[in-house]
């Protein structure tokens, strides 16, 4: 029994040295603005952890690492942690005067929000988003952000300026089975499926699809999702789709191309009006704008108010 029990305790000594061993961490500084190298092992991955410096420290900018060590640059200063599991950070960004404010994180892996403190809502594009320099809250979001690998969505930048595409991701999770609804800035926005996580089957206009309350999944399906908007997913959804050859459909997706061709059909006074997700989005949006402004504004549709 002793020896059981001599041998149990060297075992978690082995263990506790190996993980030790296995996550290091590292103070590495550009002080004087140029580029440094700091000698470690990186084969097992990088992660900063803390930046210390008051200039931005954003992975393959202004730090990054290979076979020589951890390299920063631009003034960059901050800790790294050498192998191990690369667990995601978690950072607290607010807007608690009701402006937009900026939060310096590395969100070269992606951001997720994690949990929302405000009583004011944080819907993704809208009211919260990331870009190359950390992440931007708005209009009273105060927020916990998940940031780092378990994210992986890469450099899908979510600056929410009105630029050409930006994306921002969602995770949405239907854990009871029922139905569920996560804040996203959905209008005229294209909402695309990027990594399915549950075990059920997440199935656009099944088990999940979007409209204008946000993304819903159903049945089991908990799954990341990216919304991109700006200037190419404006008020006018055509994005250049018909000068580029492309079919409605094939521009924004098949779910949103159908939610286009519904409201066309609803307002549409023409016989043979152009509401087909085979024509372009242009087609469809300016059928839909002068319908609406046919009609009124007594007695037009809510989403008619997005083409005036």
């Amino acid at each position: 029994m002793r020896v059981c029990r001599f041998m149990f305790v060297v075992l978690m000594a082995l263990l506790a040295v190996n993980r030790a061993q296995a996550q290091q961490t590292l103070t590495c500084s550009s002080e004087d603005g140029k580029r440094h190298y700091c000698n470690a092992n990186t084969g097992n991955g990088v992660q900063m952890t803390k930046q210390r410096s008051g200039s931005p420290c954003v992975q393959n900018q202004t730090w990054g690492y290979d076979d020589r060590g951890v390299w920063v640059d631009r003034g960059c200063r901050a800790d790294f942690s050498l192998g191990g599991n690369m667990a995601p950070q978690t950072i607290t960004c607010s807007s608690d005067d009701g402006d937009r404010h900026h939060c310096r994180a590395d969100t070269s892996n992606g951001v997720r929000l994690v949990q929302q403190i405000s009583g004011s809502p944080c819907t993704a594009g809208k009211s919260w988003g990331f870009d190359q320099g950390g992440i931007w809250v708005d209009k009273g979001c105060r927020a916990q952000f998940s940031v780092g690998p378990e994210n992986g969505y890469g450099n899908g930048y979510g600056n929410g300026n009105g630029g050409g595409g930006a994306s921002t991701m969602v995770r949405c999770a239907s854990d009871d089975g029922g139905r569920h609804y996560c804040s996203a800035n959905t209008t005229n926005a294209q909402v695309r499926m990027v990594k399915q996580i549950s075990g059920s089957s997440c199935v656009e206009g099944t088990t999940w699809g979007f409209d204008g309350r946000g993304i819903w999944v159903d049945r089991g399906c908990r799954a990341d999702f990216s919304v991109t908007t700006g200037r190419r997913y404006g008020n006018n959804p055509g994005y250049d789709d018909a000068a580029q050859g492309r079919t409605c459909a094939q521009a924004v997706g098949q779910q949103r191309a159908n939610q286009l061709v519904q409201q066309c059909l609803q307002v549409s006074p023409g016989t043979h009006p152009p509401c087909n997700a085979q024509n372009s989005c242009k087609m469809i949006t300016d059928e839909i704008r002068r319908s609406c402004r046919m009609i009124g504004t007594g007695s037009a549709p809510g989403f008619c108010d997005e083409y005036r």
